[in-house]
């Protein structure tokens, strides 16, 4: 069947070289020297053009996070470039201007052949004798108005494919340079969290992934039913104010069908989790709220904010200051609930002017969003000293652990990635809720 196809096609082919001769002229009147001699004059304007402001997604190498340039091209050839990352000025923003050109070498070509403070720290050479090892030249691979689409040159002759994008960036989206990079630091602040591991990517096949790492932008990824050790797969990636592109696709997460699309690339949602915009389905979120309440480094404390506490949470927590007030002089200062891990126990952990103490409790995850509690005042280890002491002497303390121990706890976030703050409310009355935030 594929010789038939294949001399089919070649008996189509020539049929219509034979049907369209001026056409297959037309195609060829220029030769390769003039194509490439007006795709670099193209490019050219193209990269001056509206304004000449783009953004440049960059990546220096495999093992690094990406780094955002934002470059404005202008008709005396220089360009001007501004950054904000670790390795320029300390990390607080900057911008230099340069020279640029367009050449002909590997087809287009775009040069930034004059030293650039914001920039050719990649690209020069340190004194460990390589540095970063990153591009300054890069192959222009295709365009249309609003993208360029680049592979760096050096790193293409020595063997590693880097991908990148340019794209057009309005002073609607950025009336400054300096404004992007204040908005991208408060999206990457608000996007993740280093206090949080497990992040969660589900395919549209339903197989799970775990993610950690991410706010360094070097994910490390494993099926869920894995481990980093056995299964790991690590990836380099940008963040930009609409989402995550990873350098390379995630080949791995397909199940090595030819309809399969590799994620690469994800915008952030309205509820902060990212969808891959190359298949429409791939998605990244946070872990299970139970599963992060759980998390052993999180100390969720109990809010005091008017509007986020209520019921018998707020009537109790009252009682508590007024008791402390009473009984020990003392201003009380806040409720915890987390992980103690000197005992490895769950605690309602609070300070009371300086005394800290600690009830421990057994919490127990229903499903993914619903916890609950119970406590034993006999059991072997209930209380540390002060924990016992205000048990005992306040009975708000007492009445807040028996709240904690009635009925079952649902758990609900607006931001599913951070989930910071997360609402604890009453599932047998839905007016006693706390806001818990670490």
């Amino acid at each position: 069947m594929k010789k038939i196809f294949y001399i089919s096609a070649l008996i189509l082919m020539l049929s219509l070289v034979a049907c369209a001769p001026s056409e297959v002229d037309d195609l060829f009147d220029e030769s390769p020297a003039a194509r490439l001699d007006n795709a670099v004059k193209n490019y050219t304007e193209l990269l001056k053009s509206n304004g000449g402001r783009w953004l440049m997604e960059y990546f220096a190498n495999p093992d690094e996070e990406g780094y955002n340039f934002i470059m404005t091209f202008h008709d005396d050839g220089s360009v001007d470039i501004s950054t904000q990352n670790a390795y320029v000025n300390d990390g607080a923003f900057f911008t230099d201007r340069s020279l640029w050109e367009v050449v002909s070498d590997y087809g287009p070509v775009l040069s930034f052949n004059t030293y650039n403070n914001a920039f050719h720290v990649f690209s020069s050479p340190l004194s460990d004798g390589s540095g970063h090892e990153g591009d300054y030249e890069f192959m222009i691979l295709g365009a249309d108005e609003n993208k360029i689409f680049l592979r760096g040159k050096k790193s293409r002759d020595k063997g590693t494919v880097i991908d990148m994008i340019m794209t057009r960036l309005s002073t609607d989206e950025a009336p400054t340079d300096e404004e992007y990079f204040t908005n991208l630091s408060d999206v990457r602040r608000a996007a993740f969290s280093d206090r949080i591991n497990n992040y969660v990517l589900t395919t549209g096949s339903g197989k799970r992934y775990i993610c950690n790492d991410v706010t360094s932008m070097l994910w490390s990824f494993y099926p869920e039913d894995g481990t980093l050790l056995d299964n790991g797969e690590y990836m380099n990636a940008i963040i930009t104010t609409k989402g995550i592109r990873f350098m390379e696709p995630l080949a791995f997460i397909t199940e090595y069908d030819e309809n399969d699309v590799a994620a690469q690339n994800f915008e952030f949602q309205p509820d902060g989790s990212l969808l891959c915009i190359d298949d429409g389905v791939t998605k990244i979120t946070g872990p299970a709220l139970a599963d992060l309440f759980h998390q052993t480094q999180l100390g969720w404390m109990l809010s005091t904010v008017e509007g986020e506490i209520s019921g018998d949470f707020l009537t109790i927590y009252n009682g508590i200051v007024t008791e402390a007030k009473t009984k020990y002089k003392t201003t009380f200062n806040w409720l915890q609930l987390g992980y103690d891990p000197a005992k490895a126990m769950y605690r309602l952990y609070f300070k009371n002017g300086k005394y800290y103490g600690s009830i421990y409790v057994n919490h127990e995850i229903v499903n993914e969003n619903t916890i609950k509690f119970s406590f034993d005042p006999n059991a072997e280890v209930a209380f540390d000293n002060n924990g016992q002491n205000h048990y005992n002497n306040l009975e708000s303390m007492r009445a807040m652990v028996q709240l904690l121990c009635t009925g079952e706890y649902v758990l609900s976030a607006d931001n599913v990635m951070v989930s910071n703050p997360m609402l604890m409310k009453s599932t047998s009355n839905p007016n006693n809720y706390v806001v818990l935030k670490f």
